[in-house]
């Protein structure tokens, strides 16, 4: 698939740009961090949408995959076996980004890759460590999604709209955009 930028500009309001292939995965690296929550949805009985927070280990640079701990017999592991898709919900603090993800979720129990993701923090959740017998794996493939993103940064962007707020002017919100992988 061939990477592509899409740009307009409406002054007064905020900057489309639309991204795909490797342009979209680095894209949601750069907005995901490893260490970022998120509400991972599954679809739950009676397709009614399941929401749970949840912390990305690891996100690929170059792929855009996703990386998350959870249980072998956890809730959204069985609604995975249902039905893999996934949408992910991102926000980074008040003035920062925000992305919505859709996906697919694949388990994954492989020990190398479990050791190579393993962190000393986990073993709150996995008290046997990383070899704990309930240790889970789930990897998301970005298919789509869709950004909100300031352009300076969260501590500017609350600037900016405390003074469009004092005189009375709509400031520039940022950059939007959709992605696809």
């Amino acid at each position: 698939m061939q990477d592509t930028l899409n740009r307009s500009q409406d002054p007064d309001t905020h900057t489309e740009e639309d991204l795909s292939g490797s342009a979209a995965a680095h894209k949601i690296a750069d907005l995901v961090k490893a260490g970022s929550s998120c509400f991972f949805c599954t679809l739950g009985l009676g397709s009614q949408l399941h929401a749970r927070p949840m912390t990305v280990i690891e996100v690929e640079e170059d792929s855009g995959q996703l990386w998350f701990f959870t249980e072998v017999d956890s809730v959204k592991n069985i609604e995975l076996d249902r039905d893999s898709r996934v949408t992910l919900f991102f926000k980074e603090g008040d003035h920062g980004s925000h992305l919505r993800l859709e996906g697919t979720a694949t388990e994954v129990t492989d020990k190398a890759t479990i050791h190579r993701l393993w962190k000393p923090t986990l073993r709150a959740w996995f008290t046997e460590g990383e070899n704990d017998p309930r240790i889970s794996l789930l990897r998301v493939d970005p298919v789509s999604g869709e950004y909100w993103d300031n352009k300076h940064g969260a501590a500017i962007a609350g600037m900016k709209m405390l003074f469009g707020a004092i005189v009375g002017k709509r400031v520039d919100e940022g950059v939007h955009g959709k992605l696809a992988l």
